[in-house]
């Protein structure tokens, strides 16, 4: 077959060609090896969720606080989901929350810490009542495992309520857009990682939904402990 000895022909007297040819070929392929592993472990990273359908957010109007005046409080409690599709067990050092502000344009306000619920969550139809699972805190109602500690087994999946309560005044108030507030929460891993996720938590119009998942939940808010005081750095 002359076309297959002109080829062999064509490679024996344009070596160096040949050899760059394969060189290049060799790097294209490593380099779409790469590409191919990096998309595969970003893929497989932990991530956080907030379940935005099922997070509540109760805004009161308190007044002056420290000296400033028509302080908001802002009550959040947040569903959220840490998700593990490695092959080991992640741990979870803490959660922190922000909140888009006003200011003199929009800006994310200070990290808030989250704060101790006054109880489980829980949903009550009629005369059943259906506790869920929250994150770190033991109560009495319910049975231990609706408590979430920090480790997330490999391949698991775990979702649970905290909650956040914010101080605020002036331009530091949370921004509201259509009846909502945007939230940024961040969940740090032992390992040093953040998983980081967003949502728009929709304002209650009638805080009496907020109390009925929380019993006692406004009288518990009411101490300042449970406060993160939010102002305008100087």
């Amino acid at each position: 077959m002359p076309e297959i000895t002109e080829l062999l022909t064509w490679i024996e007297s344009h070596g160096t060609t040949v050899d760059l040819i394969k060189w290049l070929v060799a790097g294209i392929l490593a380099w779409l090896l790469g590409v191919f592993r990096f998309l595969h472990t970003r893929l497989k990273r932990p991530s956080l969720e907030i379940e935005s359908f099922t997070s509540r957010c109760a805004w009161e109007d308190i007044g002056e606080v420290d000296g400033n005046p028509s302080n908001a409080r802002v009550t959040i409690l947040i569903e959220a989901g840490i998700n593990n599709p490695t092959t080991s067990p992640i741990f979870i050092r803490d959660f922190t929350l922000q909140v888009k502000r006003l200011k003199k344009w929009p800006l994310w306000g200070a990290e808030l810490n989250p704060t101790t619920l006054p109880c489980r969550v829980r949903h009550a139809v009629g005369d059943v009542t259906k506790y869920l699972k929250n994150w770190f805190s033991n109560y009495d109602e319910g049975s231990d495992n609706l408590t979430l500690d920090a480790r997330i087994n490999d391949r698991e999946f775990q979702s649970g309520f905290i909650m956040f309560v914010s101080v605020s005044w002036g331009n530091m108030l949370p921004r509201v857009v259509n009846g909502k507030i945007l939230v940024r929460m961040k969940a740090r891993l032992t390992t040093g990682e953040i998983l980081v996720a967003k949502a728009r938590i929709h304002i209650l119009e009638d805080n009496s939904v907020l109390e009925a998942l929380l019993p006692g939940l406004f009288t518990h808010v009411e101490n300042p402990a449970t406060w993160n005081i939010i102002r305008c750095k100087p």
